[in-house]
């Protein structure tokens, strides 16, 4: 648990602020695309999870073959796209693109938070 933390306290801290701000902007006005940002915004904290779980042991092991979690990352946006067809009606696709997007920012700008 000690490497978990070590390795996402900044981005849990970013993700938990996003999170619980969608939530209570849902709470105070619900509306499809905040719904959608909160269904991406999670399957963000997957992705960047994975991300940084693969970076870490790539830097860690000396292997001669480097993985990012790229088909992991890629089947939790599949997941999210599934969600959004069985509940159509309560959730707005352009929300999840936006809240998956989320994680690739964090994956650009993961230097300059590492540091701060």
């Amino acid at each position: 648990m000690n490497r978990f933390c070590s390795l996402f306290q900044p981005f849990l801290t970013y993700y938990s602020v996003i999170l619980i701000g969608l939530i209570i902007l849902y709470y105070v006005k619900p509306s499809t695309l905040v719904f959608g940002l909160i269904v991406g915004a999670i399957g963000s904290i997957i992705n960047t999870c994975i991300f940084e779980y693969y970076l870490w042991r790539s830097l860690n092991k000396t292997t001669s073959h480097i993985s990012t979690g790229n088909s992991w990352r890629y089947l939790v946006a599949i997941i999210c796209c599934v969600i959004w067809l069985l509940f159509r009606e309560n959730i707005h696709i352009i929300g999840i693109l936006i809240g998956l997007l989320i994680s690739y920012l964090f994956i650009v700008f993961r230097p300059i938070i590492k540091q701060a």
